[in-house]
């Protein structure tokens, strides 16, 4: 997988990087500048604000729940549409390192909590489809989407629109894995946070929720094949995008 320029290096942000290069077994490569990730967006620089606007995106996504958005608002840019679509907005679901506390469930059997989250994405079919929409809306539009980490909910926005490309399984784990490379900067950012780690948990839990598995990948497939049978008819009859959909977005975003 081709990693060179992948990640953009920014001040107040971290896990922040372009999609394109990602090839398909046909031998069509995602186009570069179109599609990026991220993690937390709260504690931008302007230096990095200015970086984000000269990367010409129109759309944001941002993934998080009210209350994380409560905490950790997006910044505001003038010429680019914030769009709030939560993948998860259970907040009795642990999403991410800050929701941690005494109370959370299954504290014992680290990286359960991952295993249930993206098994519980799934069955938000809804949620991805309005991410979708406004990629289908401007498909010619460059998109970023994130929520707190830029991992989990994040990586499952990025495995269906991956999915939809046509790009192959095994090259989307290595995204997902990619995570991994930024472990100490991410760290560094919740470190930073005022809600982060204020109630006692095991370390083991702890890294459990920074690192990216492939159980917990595998977890999101497996529930995708279990209720539908394969990620093409999750894509087709849950989130509902025709062929005439993935044709469009193909034409627009592989080259």
């Amino acid at each position: 997988m081709d990693r060179i320029n992948r990640e953009i290096i920014l001040e107040g942000s971290f896990n922040f990087r372009d999609l394109g290069g990602y090839q398909t077994p046909e031998g069509y490569s995602v186009k570069r500048g179109q599609l990026f990730r991220s993690g937390n967006l709260s504690k931008l620089t302007e230096k990095d604000m200015e970086l984000i606007v000269r990367l010409g995106i129109k759309n944001i996504c941002d993934l998080r729940r009210e209350d994380e958005i409560g905490r950790y608002p997006d910044p505001i840019f003038t010429d680019t549409r914030w769009n709030h679509i939560p993948v998860n907005p259970d907040r009795n679901v642990v999403s991410q390192v800050g929701d941690l506390g005494e109370n959370s469930p299954n504290l014992n059997e680290p990286g359960e909590l991952l295993i249930y989250l993206n098994r519980k994405m799934v069955s938000y079919p809804g949620t991805f489809r309005k991410v979708f929409e406004i990629l289908l809306e401007e498909p010619q539009a460059p998109m970023l989407f994130h929520c707190m980490a830029g991992k989990d909910r994040t990586g499952a926005v990025a495995t269906l629109i991956l999915s939809a490309l046509g790009v192959s399984r095994d090259v989307i784990e290595e995204d997902y894995l990619y995570t991994n490379s930024t472990l100490d900067r991410m760290k560094a950012h919740f470190a930073g946070l005022e809600s982060y780690n204020r109630k006692p948990v095991d370390q083991a839990v702890l890294d459990a929720m920074f690192e990216a598995r492939l159980e917990y990948l595998h977890a999101f497939y497996d529930e995708v094949e279990k209720g539908y049978g394969s990620m093409d008819s999750y894509l087709k009859e849950a989130i509902g995008l025709t062929d005439r959909n993935i044709s469009k977005l193909k034409a627009y975003l592989l080259e």
